[in-house]
């Protein structure tokens, strides 16, 4: 089976999975939108996940710093290491 072959069989799959999530999204949707208006169903709902984001990015700013220290000081020790295993100590 040759890489082409190999690449087609995973955009078919992509392709079934956006299909599947697409028609439930509609479905879900026009629930919503028979049941009262759109803003009243859907409006609670973004504004609910729009509240998540506050607390995500708040932890993405706070692990930013810590991520980099500890990669700086990775780098560090590895080059140490990298020195003493030349000098046999």
């Amino acid at each position: 089976m040759s890489t082409f072959d190999t690449i087609k069989e995973k955009m078919a799959m992509y392709k079934m999975r956006i299909f599947a999530v697409t028609t439930v999204s509609l479905v879900t949707l026009a629930q919503c939108a028979s049941a009262a208006t759109l803003n009243e169903s859907i409006g609670p709902i973004l504004e609910s996940v729009a509240e998540l984001f506050v607390p995500l990015l708040a932890l993405v700013i706070a692990a930013v710093p810590l991520i980099i220290a500890i990669s700086v000081i990775g780098f560090i020790l590895g080059i140490l290491a990298a020195i003493l295993q030349k000098l046999h100590i």
